[in-house]
């Protein structure tokens, strides 16, 4: 008799479950995986620089001459308006790679403001060490970064000029873009005994402005890229 109370008491037991909403886990039952969302926080991205501010990211001629290996390079003119040597040298695809801030160059790219300036050091009649250093403004790092775009591609369509006035012929080696720094080295053909024999050139985008540097001397190795890297390092971003 016990145990048939106590088969009537399970039985009851089990009816309740099934029947009411009064047992809802069992006791083999797994529990559901809970989830959680994560959200991942983007860096907005920078204020663009305001044009009172990027001339100060030029380097000074100390830093030039430690770039250089020089030890009295001068600045011999500094400039708020572009160059246009495009009379002085041919063919005209070749005057990005020719020289820094050219007005041509730069044309319908809707840039702003353009800061630069040139150090040189000269012994007797030859320049030994030239430097070009330019940094130009554009309204949105986008419109900086699309010139950058443009101007790799048409780096790449220049293999020789020469400048019409001394006859002088450059050749120009491979274009390198490494770490979003546009590079080449140009030399001179029949170069003279003293004087430079090269000239490097390098232009890199950062926030809304370009850096654009040309070096030129004996052997200007990286030089150019060092500059370049050292003005772009003081550009917020």
């Amino acid at each position: 008799m016990r145990q048939l109370v106590a088969a009537v008491a399970a039985i009851t037991v089990v009816g309740t479950c099934v029947f009411t909403a009064g047992c809802h886990s069992q006791p083999n039952q797994a529990p559901k995986a809970s989830t959680t969302t994560s959200t991942t926080k983007t860096k907005p991205p920078p204020p663009p620089v305001a044009e009172a501010a990027f001339k100060g990211f030029l380097l000074s001629p100390e830093e030039i001459n430690a770039a250089m290996g020089a030890t009295d390079m001068k600045v011999t003119n500094s400039r708020d308006a572009m160059s246009d040597d495009s009379a002085t040298m041919t063919p005209k695809e070749c005057l990005a790679i020719d020289g820094s801030a050219q007005a041509q160059v730069y044309a319908n790219s809707g840039f702003m403001a353009e800061r630069d300036q040139t150090l040189d050091r000269q012994e007797g009649d030859n320049l030994t060490h030239f430097v070009e250093q330019a940094v130009v403004l554009f309204p949105t790092a986008k419109q900086a970064s699309d010139f950058f775009t443009a101007s790799a591609q048409q780096w790449q369509a220049c293999h020789d000029y020469t400048h019409i006035q001394s006859k002088t012929q450059w050749t120009v080696g491979a274009t390198s873009n490494t770490n979003g720094v546009l590079s080449t080295i140009s030399t001179l053909q029949n170069p003279p005994s003293t004087g430079w024999k090269a000239c490097g050139r390098a232009l890199t985008a950062k926030n809304n402005v370009i850096v654009d540097v040309n070096t030129c001397s004996a052997d200007p190795k990286n030089s150019a890229v060092d500059i370049a890297n050292k003005i772009a390092a003081k550009v917020p971003s």
